[in-house]
């Protein structure tokens, strides 16, 4: 991803973003834009520093102006202001401002391209350190074979989702879901059909829930979805849709034709209530769904 650069100024600054484009590696993007364009931008896409040009004798109002918005924007840019050298205190009120960093006007090309530089490369090691930070946790957290939550995550989403519940005295609801007859799927098909069928039921599952819902897979052929401020029925009603969406879902490849179903337990927490208990009460439930046939619902009441 290549780091943005926006040059930030009014109608002089215009004739400033051809020399400046010379100092920059020709891979980094270069546009100019005003302070207003700039407290609107979206900087989501990727890291941004902005050069500040000192056009006006009230160029420091302008500067703290810019920084005010800067600090109000996520992720936030690096700033790199070029002040007057006829001002002595300059460079000093720039720093004092919490740019990034500053060099002078007139400009000396050569400084400038060596502190731009910098700046690009500090810009683009954190990108690198931050991809990686990203994988790391993927890599932590989240089942290789599915792409859902782990298990290790669970056991920490878990009792934060009962504490959250409590502290905001709102219900929890909890689905264990076990993949029907994945066994002998297996055996008929092999465990890479398996391990495909596994990820299109998850899939489907996913697909259902909402973005503050949590999903993992539990161990096996199992999965656990945790539904904060969810009642009862309304647990009961996404799991009913969860079972009919499975079911109708083909697995792919050499096995397209193939259909799996799913069992369901619900329950929702209760007052004495941990993490153990509660996922206990949930996978008995599951049991009795699957006792009852498969491919369907079935609930635990809280005690």
């Amino acid at each position: 991803m290549a780091v943005r650069v926006l040059l930030v100024g009014g109608s002089e600054a215009a004739g400033a973003v051809d020399w400046l484009r010379q100092l920059l590696p020709p891979t980094t993007c270069l546009a100019l834009r005003s302070s207003d364009e700039i407290a609107d931008a979206d900087f989501a896409d990727g890291p941004t520093i902005l050069v500040f040009l000192a056009e006006t004798p009230a160029w420091r109002a302008d500067l703290a102006h810019l920084m005010a918005m800067c600090c109000r924007l996520d992720p936030a840019p690096l700033v790199f202001a070029l002040v007057p050298r006829t001002d002595p205190d300059a460079l000093a009120a720039a720093f004092r401002l919490r740019v990034a960093d500053a060099a002078g006007v007139p400009i000396d090309r050569d400084e400038v391209r060596a502190r731009l530089g910098a700046l690009l490369r500090r810009q683009q090691q954190a990108m690198a350190a931050a991809a990686a930070s990203r994988a790391a946790w993927r890599l932590a957290v989240s089942d290789p074979v599915t792409g859902l939550h782990n298990r290790h995550h669970l056991d920490q989403a878990l009792p934060a989702a009962i504490m959250a519940a409590r502290a905001a005295m709102q219900p929890l609801a909890v689905l264990m879901i076990d993949v029907d007859n994945l066994k002998p799927f297996n055996d008929r098909w092999g465990h890479a059909a398996g391990d495909q069928a596994l990820r299109c039921v998850a899939d489907a599952v996913r697909s259902g829930l909402r973005t503050g819902d949590t999903i993992a897979r539990f161990g096996g052929d199992e999965i656990v979805v945790l539904l904060p401020d969810t009642a009862p029925e309304r647990a009961r009603a996404l799991a009913a849709r969860l079972v009919m969406q499975v079911a109708r879902t083909p697995i792919g490849g050499a096995c397209h034709a193939q259909r799996l179903t799913i069992s369901v337990g619900t329950t929702m927490l209760a007052i004495d209530d941990d993490g153990e208990t509660l996922l206990a009460r949930a996978d008995a439930a599951l049991y009795a769904a699957k006792r009852t046939g498969r491919n369907r619902v079935s609930e635990a009441e809280a005690a």
